[in-house]
């Protein structure tokens, strides 16, 4: 899988191409639908390119806040479009330049003379260009001129609604991982560097991998989780504190991670950490004595944390069924 930020040095080694375009926050149920489709619409020598942003372009755009917007950044992203048959990955460098550029030069400039377009899979509510004018009709309305096809895939609902990030987000934000989870076809998971804290979780017999988050990455509602983490290709359980911590007076934010039967030194090192539920707030206990119970139930329950199995994606049978249940229309 070949990765594009500049266009302009890009040269192609195809003669044509199967592209999907949009922000593919989250990559949920209803991206892998497009995702699914442009697999199989793509012919024998044609490159299947998916064309997104970085950064987001509602913290550009000012619509959204820079702050805990991001479902995955940018490099947690990459990490799961490892996971597609994708040829090229274009990150378009999403500026206000950009977003004033027109439909048309929008189309005529990078999908069909940069990436050789021949068809377009757009999803039920994409737009690009000036205005978002750059939508389904539009395309229809130009494919002869420019000679490619277009289809939209309808949307994926799950519980009631349709599927979208900021659905999600809102599921995050809450502490309703488990829905989101659904949602998504995948575990929520963040990825940080693990730095120093304070130490008092290995006082009580519950160390913790303390993370340093990126400012714009989404955190779930303050609480605890179960889960599990991986590092150097090993998944371990883990129980996560997402919030502040009353008992000793911090009134931060903070991310840490007790790892399961774990005691190496990883200070420094990216941990990846998956939310399976939440299972309580976070709470100001009397004492040392009355947290460290609270932690033993809690370490009880994260041992009960069903882990992925190897070449076995979690989520396998709800992408199966997303995928024979997505709708062209």
């Amino acid at each position: 899988m070949q990765i594009v930020h500049d266009l302009n040095s890009f040269i192609p080694t195809f003669r044509s191409s199967v592209l999907t375009l949009g922000v593919f926050d989250g990559l949920h149920t209803g991206h892998q639908a497009l995702l699914s489709r442009l697999k199989k619409r793509a012919l024998p020598g044609q490159a299947k390119i998916l064309v997104t942003y970085d950064p987001h372009p509602d913290i550009v755009l000012g619509k959204a806040k820079p702050h805990r917007t991001e479902i995955f950044t940018y490099h947690e992203k990459l990490q799961l479009l490892q996971e597609f048959d994708l040829d090229v990955v274009v990150f378009l460098p999403f500026t206000k330049e950009l977003a004033r550029m027109s439909a048309i030069s929008y189309l005529e400039d990078i999908l069909i003379k940069k990436l050789k377009a021949s068809h377009i899979i757009f999803g039920y509510d994409q737009c690009f260009g000036k205005d978002r004018k750059g939508n389904y009709d539009f395309l229809v309305s130009h494919s002869s001129k420019f000679n490619f096809t277009v289809e939209r895939i309808g949307e994926v609902s799950a519980g009631g609604s349709i599927v979208s990030s900021s659905r999600i987000r809102s599921l995050v934000a809450e502490g309703n991982i488990e829905t989101a989870n659904i949602l998504l076809c995948k575990n929520f998971f963040l990825t940080g560097t693990v730095v120093r804290g304070f130490q008092r979780g290995r006082k009580l017999g519950y160390p913790t991998a303390n993370l340093d988050v990126p400012e714009t990455k989404l955190l779930p509602a303050p609480g605890v989780y179960i889960g599990y983490a991986e590092w150097s290709k090993k998944i371990f359980r883990a129980m996560i504190h997402a919030g502040t911590v009353p008992t000793f007076g911090l009134d931060y934010i903070t991310v840490e991670a007790h790892l399961l039967d774990f005691s190496e030194d990883i200070y420094g090192e990216q941990l990846k950490v998956s939310f399976v539920r939440k299972i309580r707030n976070i709470e100001k206990f009397s004492g040392m004595e009355e947290l460290k119970a609270r932690l033993e139930n809690d370490r009880s329950i994260a041992a009960t944390v069903e882990l992925p199995r190897k070449n076995k994606k979690v989520f396998g049978w709800l992408r199966e069924w997303v995928q024979k249940n997505w709708r062209v229309v």
